[in-house]
């Protein structure tokens, strides 16, 4: 007879072909695994219902995986509790942790035994900046607004901007072309070590498929006060942004904001002409990468701003972060609505 199909993909790396590839989960785990009830779940349509040992399933079944049963098991539990609670004790800090559980039989009971595959400790930074958007800036210097996923923080007199257009990003066809922008911004990020500035760029940083956006490690950024994701839509399609998930607590425990960016002027807008009319000066600050200036521009803001600072202001409370040309204001104010700039 037919056996119940389970509902779920995975991925993984072929080793033998030395690829990425995507497949059913019943591929690799057949269900007649006898913890399949620690696993999966039967998918009822308006419920979910757990498997039970010895019972048979039917054809008609679909499973999908939800470890239900795993998660309110008292050992499994314990188990997870005391080692959190070890590794936080050694750490002097709650951890993140990666892990896998391996499920043991020959006893009385069902019993686990726990790896950990990595480890690390979790920020616990108590130092989150509140601010407030000042109330009086003009719209004529506002260079960048965001109204989504904003954190709290603010990056004061930044003197440079580096700035790799999305759209150009786009048209890039060489791969090659595409990880030396990478390679770029690592060397931009040790040339500027003692100067203030920010990273913006097409949408995922760090991601490894370079179609989604410039492939980095925290080493290759860890100097930007601001890291900002480009979201531009596609045939219709917007990407999706990472956040900085690539490397979020490593983000969080040196205090870089990252602001993630759809400027369709509802949930944000970039002033385009400053970031692509600006001079570019990557030939002086960087002239080993000039050939990469159709795509990277590296914007020395005093000069082609009259001596004014970029300012970048993230009110995470009313989820608003704003860019503009100015001084360093001493107190700021409440802030306003979102004000005009240029669009796509």
């Amino acid at each position: 007879a037919s056996m119940p199909v389970l509902e779920a993909w995975y991925d993984a790396i072929d080793l033998e072909e030395n690829r990425f590839e995507t497949a059913l989960i019943e591929d690799v785990l057949r269900t007649d695994y006898p913890d399949l009830d620690v696993i999966a779940s039967v998918d009822r349509g308006d419920y979910v219902q757990d498997v039970f040992a010895g019972v048979m399933l039917g054809e008609e079944d679909e499973l999908i995986i939800t470890f239900n049963k795993l998660t309110e098991d008292k050992r499994f539990v314990k188990l997870m509790r005391t080692a959190l609670s070890r590794l936080e004790r050694v750490y002097g800090r709650p951890v993140d942790v990666e892990f896998a559980v391996e499920i043991l039989h020959g006893g009385p009971v069902r019993d686990y035994r726990l790896h950990i595959l990595q480890c690390r400790p979790l920020s616990q930074r108590t130092d989150t900046l509140l601010v407030d958007i000042p109330q009086d800036i003009r719209a004529q210097d506002i260079v960048m607004e965001s109204n989504w996923l904003v954190p709290d923080g603010k990056a004061d007199d930044i003197r440079y901007a580096i700035f790799i257009d999305p759209v150009a990003y786009r048209t890039i066809a060489d791969p090659v072309v595409k990880r030396e922008l990478g390679r770029a911004v690592s060397r931009l990020n040790q040339l500027l070590h003692e100067e203030r500035f920010i990273l913006i760029g097409p949408g995922r940083w760090g991601s490894v498929n370079l179609d989604l956006g410039v492939h980095v490690t925290y080493g290759d950024i860890y100097n930007t006060k601001v890291l900002v994701e480009i979201g531009i839509a596609k045939d219709g399609d917007r990407p999706e942004l990472s956040h900085g998930t690539h490397f979020f607590n490593d983000l969080v425990e040196t205090g870089i904001g990252v602001v993630s960016l759809w400027p369709d002027g509802e949930h944000g807008r970039l002033d385009w002409a400053f970031f692509r009319d600006s001079a570019n000066c990557l030939a002086s600050v960087a002239p080993d990468d000039v050939a990469l200036e159709p795509y990277l521009r590296v914007i020395d803001v005093p000069s082609v701003a009259d001596g004014r600072h970029l300012q970048l202001f993230m009110d995470g409370r009313r989820d608003r972060a704003v860019a503009f040309l100015g001084e360093k204001p001493d107190q700021p104010l409440a802030p306003t609505g979102l004000a005009g700039q240029t669009s796509a």
